[in-house]
């Protein structure tokens, strides 16, 4: 029956499969839950940058764990790791006042409180940046407080040149620059793009931080969906994809796959049995939904039938409306991403069917 009603395009053939962050978190919380400090920490420091900044925002966005952190700095007066969750802490709790949608949007009195939330949590990330002048994730979180409050852009600069200097190509950092060359952040015309070329030419092959290619793509794609002649996704994609752009983000996914044309298909196979459960796992799902719409279709087909419709990331969301909340209560949360992926198969004549095995 399910293969019927997949057949019929009444259920997605996608499947969703728990974020790899997740197993991480619950190894967290329980540490946290029996006061066990030293070996929590010692852990997180030896967690990949990606996984560590992950970690942090989702203990952050937990009360539980954020209610134990002065008992974690009691135990351990030199450690970082509480001080960022309780800054990341305030960031989270400025967005939720905030809300995700354009600053313009934002009801009065939520614009007047979230910046005083926010710059809480930018005093805190500057309180452990003058303690370590070389800690990656609290200069990541002022240069996240930055680029949201809309503050010095000089300043940003410098942030990133520290952090290139201690800790090189540090993914949550990139990221975070990233954001704030967008065009509905402030950025400049074009100015994400050369980022992104900047990025892709000067990181070392496998990093994670080449995926600030596959973002500059996505939100020409988001900015594009807003326009009338090209609301659809294959419309988005025809107003996107070209030789020049497929070149270009060819070139990323070969950089952070380690690979060249010949060696790809091997490389994404060995990054999903053995990378999967990482933030390559992120970028692969990522680079797949970019790669459809910049028109790089034969590395896109090839990022899918690996991916095999198992999906972590809120990527596919990206051109989606906000799901209610009463479909997440039925266990339809991720039903609209699952069905995003089905239709990129399509168009890129595929059957996910086939796919989703």
């Amino acid at each position: 029956m399910r293969r019927v009603l997949q057949t019929l395009r009444v259920i997605p053939c996608a499947m969703h499969r728990p974020h790899f962050i997740a197993p991480h978190v619950s190894r967290a919380l329980g540490a946290l839950k029996k006061g066990d400090f030293a070996s929590l920490d010692g852990w997180m420091n030896s967690l990949p940058a990606e996984t560590c900044e992950r970690l942090v925002w989702r203990l952050a966005a937990n009360r539980h764990a954020r209610r134990t952190l002065q008992a974690w700095s009691g135990a351990i007066p030199t450690s970082s790791h509480p001080l960022l969750i309780a800054a990341y802490g305030d960031v989270v709790d400025a967005w939720a006042v905030r809300g995700e949608t354009y600053a313009n949007d934002i009801p009065f009195l939520r614009r007047r409180r979230y910046p005083k939330i926010m710059t809480k949590a930018y005093e805190k990330f500057a309180c452990i940046v003058e303690r370590n002048p070389a800690d990656a994730m609290a200069l990541a979180g002022l240069i996240h407080c930055n680029v949201v409050l809309g503050a010095d852009e000089g300043t940003r600069v410098e942030w990133l040149n520290q952090v290139l200097a201690t800790s090189g190509f540090h993914t949550p950092t990139i990221y975070q620059y990233a954001r704030g060359t967008l065009p509905r952040w402030g950025g400049e015309y074009d100015e994400h793009v050369r980022f992104a070329e900047w990025i892709v030419e000067r990181a070392p092959a496998g990093s994670c931080s080449h995926i600030v290619a596959a973002q500059a793509v996505l939100d020409d794609a988001l900015t594009v969906a807003g326009e009338d002649d090209y609301h659809t996704m294959r419309g988005i994609s025809l107003q996107l994809g070209d030789g020049e752009a497929a070149a270009w983000l060819r070139r990323a996914i070969l950089k952070w796959a380690d690979a060249v044309p010949e060696t790809l298909q091997r490389r994404l196979q060995d990054i999903a049995s053995c990378q999967g459960d990482s933030y390559h796992g992120i970028c692969m799902e990522t680079f797949a939904f970019a790669a459809y719409f910049a028109g790089a279709k034969d590395e896109a087909r090839l990022l899918l039938t690996t991916l095999r419709g198992r999906l972590q990331a809120d990527v596919w969301e990206t051109l989606t409306p906000p799901v209610p909340g009463w479909l997440g209560a039925v266990g339809l949360r991720h039903r609209a991403a699952h069905l995003v992926h089905d239709r990129v198969c399509r168009d890129l004549e595929l059957d996910p069917r086939q796919v989703c095995t």
